[in-house]
């Protein structure tokens, strides 16, 4: 498996406002939003090409807090990496979401330790 991008993801109740404060105060522009469902997701990058995501979500029983969720891993081996991470104590969380761009998951560890592993198609 190869880690082709890694970068911080932040959870937030109003996803909105915090977009609106990387953009119009932090020099961030939205370059992707992708479609998942239960969630909204957006993928920001600065001048310097960093980039962080933001996510809002909609499941029932949702046990996050607003700050600092995990990290997104872009791999170029979605199974490859799902089953590494859940080699060293991830599990799945919910489902894997697949469009005919991207497949995605949620994997934790611990109840608190986040990975978003991203394969683009």
């Amino acid at each position: 498996m190869k880690v082709n991008d890694f970068y911080p993801v932040f959870y937030t109740d109003d996803i909105e406002t915090e977009t609106k404060r990387y953009t119009e105060n932090l020099g961030f522009t939205v370059v992707h939003k992708p479609k998942i469902e239960n969630l909204d997701y957006v993928v920001l990058e600065n001048d310097k090409k960093r980039r962080i995501d933001l996510v809002c979500s909609h499941f029932p029983s949702d046990s996050f807090k607003d700050g600092f969720l995990g990290m997104r891993a872009n791999v170029d081996d979605f199974f490859e990496a799902v089953s590494w991470f859940e080699s060293i104590g991830y599990s799945l969380f919910g489902s894997a979401h697949e469009t005919e761009t991207s497949i995605t998951a949620l994997l934790v560890k611990n109840n608190k330790e986040h990975i978003i592993v991203f394969k683009h198609k």
